[in-house]
């Protein structure tokens, strides 16, 4: 999605990402917090998944901005990452979710649409204010990704540029 801003930098390509991001952003946290409601208001899974769910969302939120920021850099370097290498994995694209979606879990990564079906799940319980969402994870989170996803894509862009040159 940040490829066409990197080829065209004026204002409309900006806007267009924009335009992109926002729609994708919104469409998915909408998925997520109807997910969590769900989960939270009917008695679907059993009481250790519920509780799992609450610890995880727990993880999510507490940490400082700066904390959620950097861990939010991480999740966005993978997420890009694993954007970059899925057209080249053909029979190995499973694999390759499957292992970068479990180094953000096993590293306590924050990703801002994984990571809000969880904390949806403390504000749907009221364990946690929408303000706090915004606060602790939203944006910390959102910004780390953005900043994580960019830079990797950004490098990894310039490098097939500098390499292709004589």
């Amino acid at each position: 999605m940040i490829l066409p801003l990197l080829l065209q930098k004026n204002l409309a390509t900006f806007l267009r990402v924009l335009r992109l991001w926002g729609i994708v952003l919104l469409y998915n946290a909408a998925g997520t917090l109807l997910f969590a409601y769900f989960v939270a208001s009917v008695r679907f899974f059993n009481p250790q998944i519920r509780e799992t769910f609450y610890s995880i969302g727990l993880a999510h939120t507490g940490a400082s901005f700066g904390i959620s920021f950097v861990r939010a850099i991480f999740a966005g370097w993978l997420i890009a990452l694993m954007v970059w290498l899925l057209p080249a994995a053909e029979s190995s694209r499973l694999s390759v979710v499957i292992v970068l979606t479990y180094l953000i879990g096993l590293g306590g990564f924050n990703h801002i649409i994984a990571g809000s079906t969880t904390v949806f799940y403390l504000v749907a319980l009221h364990k946690l204010s929408w303000a706090g969402y915004f606060r602790e994870f939203f944006f910390p989170t959102l910004l780390g990704n953005i900043v994580g996803g960019v830079s990797l894509v950004a490098a990894l862009g310039h490098a097939q540029v500098v390499a292709g040159k004589d």
